[in-house]
C-alpha cells in the first residue's frame, strides 16, 4: 500500500510543475503585454509566442542596461501627445460652441502635459539626477553642534569659576550683612543711635 501511495505522489509532482509553469507564464510581464497587444492590433492568437519572445529578448536588454529601447519609445509617444495637442487643439479653433471648444482645449492641454511629462522622463533617463547623501543636516538659526568631542577635552576647556566680586571684599572673605556699618559723615542724621537714647526693650 505505502509502495502505491509512492507511486502516485510521484506521478502527481510532474503535473504539479507543470501548473505552476503555467502560471508563471501566464502572469508574467510579457505574457500579460502581449495578450493586450494581439487584441489590440488584431493579431492571430497563434503568433502569440513569438510576441513574448520578442518581449522577453526587450525585457533582457533593460535589465543589461540598454535602454535605448526605452527611449525611443517614449519619444515615439511625447510626438503621439503631441499630434493628439495639435488636433484636439485645431478642433477647439474651429468649434462653433463655447461649450465644445473648452472640451476639446481641456483634452488638448491634457496631451501636451503628457508629453512635456513624457519628455521630462526621458531627459532623466538620459541624464540621471545627481543624489547628495548628507551624512549630518542641521536646520535652526542657532544651532551648534560638537562632534568628536572626548571627555579628557571636555574637562580641559572647562575654567575654574571665578568668585563673585560683589559678594566679597576681599577674596575668600565673605560680607558679614549682620555687622553694623559705621555712618558716613555725608549724613549724619543717620547714624547709629547710641546707648544713652536707645529703647529698653527691642
Amino acid at each position: 500500500m505505502k509502495k502505491v501511495e509512492r507511486d502516485r505522489s510521484i506521478a502527481l509532482t510532474p503535473a504539479k510543475t507543470t501548473e505552476q509553469e503555467m502560471v508563471c507564464t501566464v502572469t508574467s510581464p510579457e505574457c500579460l503585454s502581449a495578450s493586450v497587444l494581439t487584441l489590440c492590433h488584431n493579431i492571430d492568437h497563434s503568433q502569440i509566442d513569438a510576441m513574448v519572445s520578442e518581449l522577453k529578448q526587450q525585457t533582457a536588454a533593460i535589465h543589461a542596461d540598454d535602454l535605448s529601447r526605452a527611449e525611443s519609445m517614449l519619444i515615439a509617444q511625447a510626438h503621439t501627445l503631441d499630434g493628439l495637442f495639435a488636433k484636439m487643439a485645431s478642433k477647439a479653433l474651429a468649434a462653433g460652441h463655447l461649450e465644445v471648444m473648452e472640451r476639446h482645449l481641456r483634452l488638448a492641454l491634457k496631451a501636451q502635459n503628457q508629453s512635456r511629462a513624457t519628455l521630462q522622463t526621458l531627459s532623466e533617463i538620459k541624464a540621471p539626477k545627481q543624489i547628495a547623501f548628507v551624512k549630518q543636516a542641521n536646520i535652526g538659526n542657532q544651532v551648534q553642534v560638537n562632534n568628536d568631542v572626548s571627555p579628557a577635552r571636555s574637562r580641559a576647556k572647562k575654567k575654574p569659576k571665578e568668585p563673585n566680586e560683589l559678594l566679597e571684599v576681599e577674596h575668600g572673605k565673605r560680607l558679614d550683612t549682620r555687622a553694623a556699618g559705621s555712618a558716613s559723615g555725608a549724613d549724619p542724621a543717620v547714624a547709629p543711635v547710641g546707648a544713652k537714647h536707645r529703647a529698653g526693650q527691642r
